[in-house]
């Protein structure tokens, strides 16, 4: 079993420890200016003014290729000067409207708790969150959950369905371990059987169809699987699954899916109906650029009784004194996936940021933040793959990649490939490591905070390290 690369607790493959003790201060003065730059705090006038804490007054629905705007659009993150971002993937920073709103409910709970949780984050905030977060992934209310991360719903929706011993968990060799960790513990407490969909092979990267896919999905189940767990968005190679033909060949033979959905939302328009899997469980704070520990859990209504409430408080059918009356305030949460969501003490700070992550897709709208990140996704293939020595393990199919863009340079590790960019030229890129299964490449994120003259960037570095 592959293993994390990177600390999970820090997600920053960077060798930060490779910085000296000047450039370290000198990030950290750029942080600082970069915090001056909220209005409030130390900006000037001319400073506060580039704020935008009204969605209005940006774009609406830009072209792909319309620069002025886009730039526009990723002058609103607080990203310290002359940092180029290109890891979304791991950690998608909070544009200035996201960020505010989540100060704004920090300094609201310290200041008056009692007041902000009655008339602010009271239960009609947190239904209509739900609703606003089920309209945009295409899915009921009563059918999503708020969760810390991705990695909560995968818990939930491994540990959750009743299996018996000798029953079969399918899963692939480039899942993550968000996923695949569960689905061990889980096998070896219970006696469970473990079936790996080997798609390790160099024709899966990129593939040349779906069908490559589909036929591995079906070589590996079998009579006894139960429960299938894959990635919709592969953060290996970045490499799209098709989702909705793997989850009608599982459901043809009985069996559950539930898809780690840690790199479309935000990314990608999604339409969880459309895609037909029983469970999908996805974060905000990558591509949906919210806070850290937001995310959401997706179950469909027909299942849910099928999937038990395992990371929950919600009441087991009696309240603590053996009695069958529950108080009204667990209304919300019985009957649909709310159940799965309640386990104390909430972060409403982040869950503010979540309401406002939604409004600023939406302003946007899904498809133009999906447009704008293959155009940039597509220029930087483009530009790869005209550079000597260069190889690229993402499709150009539409159906197949959208904005993670996977390489390597020839003769070049990839952690120094990493350093290199980062200590020349200030943009920060990743690898993604799993010897295991031979896999040790360089990937880049798209998303709508780099501009077309960063994508030139990094093709211009890229060029100049190939050749050296």
């Amino acid at each position: 079993m592959s293993e994390l690369n990177f600390n999970p607790l820090v997600e920053d493959p960077v060798k930060l420890k490779t910085l000296s003790r000047r450039r370290f201060f000198g990030l950290a003065g750029g942080a600082a200016a970069s915090v001056a730059l909220i209005p409030g705090v130390g900006s000037s006038e001319s400073q506060a003014a580039v704020a935008v804490s009204d969605l209005n007054a940006l774009p609406k629905a830009p072209a792909p290729d319309d620069e002025r705007a886009w730039e526009e659009v990723a002058s609103q993150f607080l990203l310290r000067d002359g940092l180029i971002y290109m890891n979304t993937g791991t950690r998608g920073p909070s544009p200035r409207y996201v960020h505010e709103r989540q100060v704004e409910a920090l300094e609201g709970v310290n200041s008056d708790y009692l007041g902000y949780s009655r008339h602010v984050a009271n239960a009609d905030f947190t239904k209509a969150l739900r609703q606003k977060l089920a309209d945009f992934v295409g899915v009921d209310s009563n059918e999503v959950a708020l969760m810390n991360n991705t990695t909560d719903g995968m818990i939930t929706g491994t540990w959750g369905p009743v299996l018996e011993p000798g029953d079969e968990i399918v899963y692939t060799n480039h899942d993550h371990v968000g996923g695949t960790h569960p689905i061990l513990h889980r096998v070896n407490r219970d006696h469970l059987n473990l079936k790996v969909v080997d798609i390790a092979d160099r024709k899966f990267h990129p593939p040349r169809s779906a069908d490559d896919y589909l036929k591995a999905f079906e070589a590996a189940l079998t009579p006894r699987s139960k429960l299938l767990s894959f990635c919709h968005v592969n953060y290996t190679d970045g490499g799209i699954l098709p989702v909705k033909e793997i989850c009608e060949m599982a459901r043809a033979r009985g069996v559950l899916t539930i898809v780690d959905g840690a790199q479309p939302p935000g990314m990608m328009k999604l339409d969880l109906h459309e895609l037909g899997c029983d469970m999908y469980a996805g974060p905000f704070h990558k591509w949906m650029m919210s806070s850290m520990y937001t995310g959401f859990f997706y179950v469909r209504e027909d299942v849910q009784e099928r999937i038990e409430a395992i990371l929950t408080i919600t009441p087991p059918g009696k309240n603590m004194y053996g009695g069958t009356e529950l108080a009204s305030f667990w209304d919300d949460y019985m009957g649909s996936a709310a159940k799965y969501e309640l386990r104390g003490s909430t972060n409403t700070p982040a869950r503010m940021a979540m309401d406002a992550a939604l409004d600023y897709h939406n302003h946007l709208t899904p498809q133009a933040i999906e447009a704008r990140d293959r155009y940039l996704a597509a220029k930087l293939r483009n530009g790869l793959r005209a550079i000597s020595g260069v190889d690229v393990y993402v499709s150009d199919d539409p159906r197949l990649s959208c904005g993670l863009v996977s390489f390597t340079i020839e003769g070049v590790a990839t952690t120094d490939l990493n350093d290199m960019v980062w200590e020349r030229h200030n943009i920060y890129i990743r690898n993604v490591t799993h010897k295991e299964v031979d896999w040790d490449v360089n990937r880049a994120s798209m998303h709508i905070m780099v501009t077309a003259a960063q994508v030139d960037t990094l093709l211009g570095a890229i060029e100049e390290i190939a050749k050296g």
